[in-house]
């Protein structure tokens, strides 16, 4: 797979990637409201979140590579490393090895690391002016609304300041610059562009 097809298929994977997220949040929200099954279907769909997350990650370093290339290839390390551990742990949980509370601060620590990951890619993006500065600015929020929604969680729960500001921000930064991203990846001309700086 040369790099232009690879960079559409990552593109349909961020798409991909904004629709599981939805439904994920939607069943976050029906399990803080009623309970029950709702759990683990979130859980389940966070798992298909993340996976679909390290195309989107392999793309972003194809792109920065040229940038600065020992910062995009450490960053996209410790970014993949972290989706796995996310996503090992989660179908570990899902698949009842595992309880919630044992795993639940590592899990909020790999999801900080993948958002810190496209924080770091988003600004090695920008010094190649490679994105737009508003893409840009939307993976800055995301990735710090990552870790302060992380930091808030570890301290009181949902229902703490930092928890419920991260969870919103994440939300909306989340869904804002994947679908940006896929939209660029999928734009030919673009795609062509990242393709050749790559």
């Amino acid at each position: 797979m040369n790099e232009s097809a690879f960079f559409r298929f990552a593109g349909y994977s961020a798409y991909f990637n904004a629709t599981v997220f939805v439904l994920s949040l939607i069943a976050l929200m029906i399990f803080f409201s009623i309970g029950g099954i709702w759990g683990r279907i979130n859980d389940s769909l966070s798992v298909i979140w993340m996976v679909s997350y390290i195309p989107l990650a392999v793309a972003l370093y194809l792109i920065t590579r040229p940038i600065n290339a020992p910062v995009s290839l450490v960053s996209t390390i410790i970014g993949v490393a972290a989706m796995l551990a996310f996503t090992v742990m989660q179908t570990m949980l899902v698949m009842g090895q595992v309880r919630f509370e044992q795993t639940f601060s590592a899990v909020l620590a790999s999801t900080a690391v993948v958002g810190l990951f496209v924080l770091t890619q988003g600004l090695l993006a920008r010094s190649g002016s490679l994105f737009p500065p508003g893409l840009v600015w939307v993976m800055v929020i995301y990735g710090l609304a990552s870790a302060i929604g992380a930091v808030g969680f570890q301290i009181g729960g949902e229902s703490h300041p930092l928890a419920m500001i991260g969870l919103l921000l994440t939300a909306i930064a989340g869904l804002v610059w994947v679908i940006w991203f896929g939209r660029l990846l999928l734009a030919e001309t673009v795609a062509a562009a990242l393709a050749s700086s790559a």
